[in-house]
């Protein structure tokens, strides 16, 4: 066995897909596929009806979702991660790593399919403008990280700051903005006009 293998179940979806999917993630380094009643650290679910058939896991199962578009609003809680059909296998590989290590995680290309369809039903609210106002400029600068689908690690990578002062931020945002999950966050924070965030470079 390697050193720091994750072990993978995959669920959902047709047997033939399942068996494809299986064979592609057991080709990927680092990763096993085993099956569900082994209590992997991640189950790939194969999202093609919705999540109404997710089955109940262990809490040290995390989740990531396989979807061909954007059927999702919100994520149940259950759920740490969403792919897109669209993105190449070593995709695969990098999203079950990050939910492996308890990160969420969203294909960019789904916060703009999900971000157009959300705003045909709402924009942002005077409320949730007042406060993203509010928020530091080192907050807003984390929040539209966060809507580009990136990892704690690379927003602190990428702002120079620890891993943990982020969490910290994130923390303090998810709190302003009455949401309870990365997801959520990420939601609202593709939503902000320019002209109330602050402009990553």
């Amino acid at each position: 066995m390697m050193l720091h293998e994750i072990t993978v179940s995959v669920g959902g979806g047709r047997e033939l897909d399942r068996a494809g999917l299986a064979a592609l993630i057991a080709s990927l380094p680092g990763l096993r596929v085993v099956p569900l009643d082994k209590t992997p650290q991640v189950l790939v679910w194969d999202a093609q009806g919705g999540s109404d058939d997710l089955p109940s896991v262990s809490s040290d199962t995390a989740i990531l979702l396989l979807t061909e578009a954007a059927g999702f609003e919100s994520l149940p809680e259950t759920v740490t991660g969403l792919l897109s059909r669209d993105e190449p296998p070593a995709a695969l590989g990098i999203a079950i790593r990050q939910v492996a290590r308890a990160e969420q995680y969203l294909s960019p290309s789904l916060v703009t399919a999900i971000l157009q369809k959300r705003q045909e039903k709402s924009s942002l609210t005077e409320s949730q403008k007042s406060i993203i106002g509010s928020l530091t400029d080192r907050e807003r600068e984390i929040l539209e990280l966060l809507a580009q689908g990136l990892s704690n690690k690379t927003i602190a990578a990428r702002l120079y700051l620890s891993v943990r002062t982020v969490e910290g931020h994130l923390a303090n945002i998810y709190s302003q903005l009455g949401v309870h999950s990365r997801t959520e966050a990420m939601l609202v924070a593709v939503k902000i006009p320019k002209s109330i965030g602050t402009i990553v470079r």
